[in-house]
């Protein structure tokens, strides 16, 4: 008998499916209430939720598919506001490893909470397994599924089970982070600011999107197209990208996928004009997402990071920021690399009004260093069309 079945009585069939869920949900966010279905019916649950904890709580922060609406909005307007005894749990848990609340936390510490009287045992929450799946900065990501008053308490296979999938629902809700932003203004592939390509495990592109041919096409890039095949223009990247690729594609005969993984190709001292590549691979399992091929494959997500700013990036951050036209090159500036002397020399200004423009690029930024003003516009680069 092997680790899928022996780990819980369930069909590894379903192990797969319920995983392949996980991964059409990273790619299409309004399919993470049926991935988050699928594994409350896995586990045998009375309920079951995916909840980002951290600051600006809102409705969208906790998917419970089969939760009551009334006790949802409840949760955000009187529990997530202020530290509860389940998130105080989750805050020391370590992240990729779960647990069972009830060891935990405590049985009757759970039970004669506030949170477990007013809103766990009305929803017939008596007992869970919990894993904390990732953390960024003051967010942290868990997963959470309960059983009710009259069925039995997950056993230790069960926490087996849930150890052997966090990892995928992790990986799920990291890809998800990454193409989030793009996937949530944009219905399609050829609309993603990045690059996106399906690939099957041979490294065969099956699917692009016009972000992606502008990389492939760029001779200077690391990454293009060889009779079809996806490669780069050095070695060890191509024996690491395939590794990824073909791990990502390994969902067949009943076969768990691999987590997919990340990768950075960086240009040759020769290229004028250097860009590194960051590449996320995951897998899709997904049969209704558009362009993604029915047999197992791989989505490859391509973003270029360069010191270069895109054309018109001073106009962009300074309606962000509502920032004047000479704050904006000063920030540009100091985004695109350049340190602030030779940002005032560039723009033709005195090193003391450059300092004055940066004391008011961190007030309108909510930023008070350099390194985080810097980050900040990165992640505004990283929106942005080449």
């Amino acid at each position: 008998m092997n680790r899928i079945s022996s780990a819980m009585q369930v069909q590894e069939s379903s192990v797969v499916a319920c995983v392949g869920s996980l991964y059409q949900a990273a790619y299409d966010p309004v399919s993470w209430p049926d991935a988050i279905e699928s594994l409350r019916e896995l586990f045998n649950g009375s309920k079951a939720c995916l909840v980002r904890t951290g600051p600006e709580r809102g409705p969208g922060d906790l998917i419970a598919p089969n939760n009551d609406p009334a006790f949802q909005d409840r949760y955000i307007a009187e529990f997530a506001g202020e530290p509860n005894i389940v998130e105080s749990a989750i805050a020391r848990a370590p992240v990729g490893t779960a647990y069972s609340d009830l060891d935990f936390i405590g049985r009757e510490t759970l039970r004669t909470s506030r949170l477990w009287n007013e809103w766990m045992a009305p929803q017939d929450m008596y007992g869970g397994l919990t894993c904390k799946l990732i953390t960024s900065r003051q967010s942290s990501w868990f997963f959470d599924v309960q059983r009710g008053r009259n069925q039995t308490a997950f056993d230790a296979a069960e926490l087996e089970l849930l150890n052997m999938v966090s990892p995928h629902l992790a990986r799920a809700v990291e890809i998800g982070r990454q193409a989030g932003l793009a996937k949530l203004v944009s219905s399609s592939l050829s609309h993603l600011p990045f690059a996106v390509l399906a690939v099957d495990a041979q490294l065969r592109v099956l699917a692009r999107n016009e972000a992606a041919e502008q990389i492939l096409s760029d001779q200077d890039a690391g990454l293009f197209l060889r009779r079809g095949v996806l490669m780069t223009a050095d070695p060890r990247y191509d024996a690491r990208l395939r590794q990824l690729v073909a791990e990502s594609c390994a969902a067949r005969a009943n076969a768990l996928p691999g987590l997919g993984g990340d990768l950075l190709i960086a240009p040759g001292p020769e290229v004028n004009d250097p860009a590194t590549l960051a590449i996320s691979i995951g897998p899709s399992m997904g049969h209704d997402i558009p362009s993604i091929a029915l047999e197992p494959c791989a989505v490859v997500i391509v973003r270029r990071i360069s010191q270069d700013m895109p054309s018109g990036f001073a106009e962009t951050i300074a309606r962000l920021f509502d920032l004047t036209p000479q704050e904006a090159r000063v920030a540009a500036n100091l985004a695109g690399g350049h340190p602030l002397k030779e940002t005032a020399d560039r723009i033709g200004i005195r090193m003391s009004t450059a300092r004055s423009h940066l004391i008011r690029v961190f007030y309108k930024t909510g930023t008070s260093q350099q390194s985080q003003l810097v980050a900040m516009l990165k992640n505004v680069q990283a929106t942005l069309p080449r």
